[in-house]
């Protein structure tokens, strides 16, 4: 193959490529889906400094009202000290419920770290961070109940697919959501959950 007919083979393969990549950006805009391939936050590195609780006396109880899943799914990555929160894997565009009642403290919508997040102030000094949202469907100072939709899971940050980040914090410091929440099931195909279970261990 002599090089002009290459190039010509290799501009070919490349405007066709191109143009498919337009098209599903453009879906993807429009969709209201912002996919990013962004380098760890430094949130997470920070997360002793900041406080980190492994172990606290602290229940499902210490809530006022019952807390319940943000959305169905299934544990793809538990709590840790380098990871302060839990990641709850389901599809594109599931609805994304507060744990239970409480006021919208802030709405942001980033493409590092967590990508878009909305956090939740609880009664008794507790806060909900959700993470890696498509879409945001609430506003600051919105007081919210396990009803209303604070967004959609989407793939927003640093991710590699479709899940909800989800943090709890007690005055400040990261406490496990496993310890506080519904059982979550480890496998995608074992999972029957219900809205209205609620309560924790």
């Amino acid at each position: 193959m002599t090089f002009e007919p290459f190039c010509a083979k290799i501009r070919f393969i490349l405007k066709k490529h191109f143009k498919w990549a337009g098209v599903l950006m453009i879906v993807i805009f429009l969709s209201g889906y912002y996919p990013v391939i962004a380098f760890p936050p430094a949130r997470h590195s920070r997360a002793l400094a900041e406080g980190f609780e492994q172990k606290q006396e602290i229940t499902a109880q210490s809530f006022p009202l019952p807390l319940s899943l943000p959305h169905q799914g299934y544990l793809s990555t538990k709590f840790s000290k380098w990871h302060p929160g839990i990641d709850i894997a389901v599809s594109l565009g599931t609805d994304i419920h507060p744990i239970t009642s409480g006021t919208v403290e802030a709405v942001n919508h980033g493409f590092w770290g967590l990508g878009n997040t909305v956090t939740v102030t609880h009664p008794n000094g507790f806060k909900s961070t959700y993470g890696h949202m498509g879409k945001i469907l609430v506003k600051a100072g919105q007081e919210v109940t396990s009803e209303n939709v604070l967004g959609k899971v989407g793939v927003s940050g640093f991710t590699s697919g479709p899940h909800t980040h989800l943090e709890i914090q007690k005055d400040g410091k990261f406490v496990s959501p496993q310890d506080l929440l519904p059982e979550i099931p480890l496998l995608r195909d074992n999972f029957t959950f219900n809205r209205s279970d609620a309560g924790g261990s």
